[in-house]
């Protein structure tokens, strides 16, 4: 039967010739490979009888997840975007200052601190660990570093679980904190075991999610709702964007991102306040995580409320 997508096919094949677009393949690493090959998927899907989409049992639990990070904004409370222009900056509620906060966690430094150095700058103080780098790219003011993991209840050698870091600096049961994580998919063991106690410290989360694609297998699934679950009792998602460095999985009407960032805010501090976003992700405070690649359009999956 023919297909909508036939034209562009062949325009393709006339344009590069086939064997130069078979050459071109097979020299695509495995990342590259199973990219096209969820794109294919993805094009399948949009030709498909939207009914058979939902009824997968993909669609399903992405259609679970996502109903799990729906967005909010706070009424009355402007956000802004704190850190780099490319990589290393996160939308959050614009109210990152004494005495609200006094001090910021970073967890995961790798080779960007530009949303710590922009906390800094508004008078608080952060406290940065990271195991997999022997100091910071470049110096940061009121920071402390630590070359030290975070990790969940079993901590390695190297390695703390929130509740010591917290302890280790005077912090435990304090309110006027934040936290940004982005520790390369640790963040799920570290979800899954932390307390809600320890979580409520922080007023804003804003937290890298890795592997999200495993959430359509049935274990891996499980182990991102549990997480998102946990969050979702004290915390509120205002904000989602997704890295353009992997390629999302579409599914009917649904793009769940590879890795997706998302910023939370404490419940507790803006009940009666929240009003659902209805408008198109990414937004004009988001930008490409890298300079060489567009940014991942997600439309409103995150912004409004799904039904069913």
């Amino acid at each position: 039967m023919a297909s909508i997508f036939d034209p562009f096919k062949r325009a393709i094949r006339n344009l590069l010739g086939t064997e130069a677009v078979l050459r071109q393949l097979r020299q695509l690493d495995h990342h590259r490979q199973r990219d096209l090959i969820l794109l294919g998927n993805a094009i399948q899907h949009a030709a498909a009888d939207r009914a058979d989409v939902r009824a997968l049992p993909e669609y399903v639990r992405a259609a679970r997840v996502t109903r799990l990070l729906q967005t909010c904004r706070v009424e009355g409370v402007p956000m802004v975007r704190i850190g780099g222009q490319v990589d290393g900056g996160y939308v959050m509620l614009d109210t990152l200052r004494p005495p609200v906060v006094t001090a910021a966690y970073s967890f995961g430094v790798g080779h960007d601190v530009s949303w710590d150095v922009a906390v800094a700058k508004e008078g608080i103080d952060l406290f940065l660990y990271d195991h997999t780098v022997e100091r910071l790219p470049e110096p940061v003011p009121r920071a402390k570093f630590f070359r030290t993991g975070i990790r969940g209840r079993k901590p390695e050698s190297g390695q703390k679980t929130v509740e010591q870091v917290l302890a280790d600096n005077g912090h435990t049961g304090r309110r006027d904190l934040v936290l940004k994580m982005d520790i390369e998919g640790a963040e799920w063991p570290v979800l899954d075991e932390v307390s809600s106690e320890t979580l409520e410290s922080f007023s804003q989360i804003v937290v890298e999610l890795h592997w999200m694609a495993k959430a359509l297998e049935p274990e891996g699934h499980a182990r991102v709702v549990k997480a998102l679950e946990k969050l979702s009792l004290t915390h509120q998602p205002i904000h989602v964007h997704g890295n353009c460095n992997t390629m999302p999985v579409w599914i009917g009407d649904l793009v769940l991102p590879h890795v997706i960032e998302v910023s939370y805010v404490r419940r507790s501090d803006h009940e009666g306040k929240f009003v659902p976003r209805d408008e198109v992700f990414p937004t004009d405070l988001d930008r490409s995580n890298s300079d060489q690649l567009p940014d991942i359009y997600l439309g409103r999956t995150y912004s409004r409320p799904r039904s069913g």
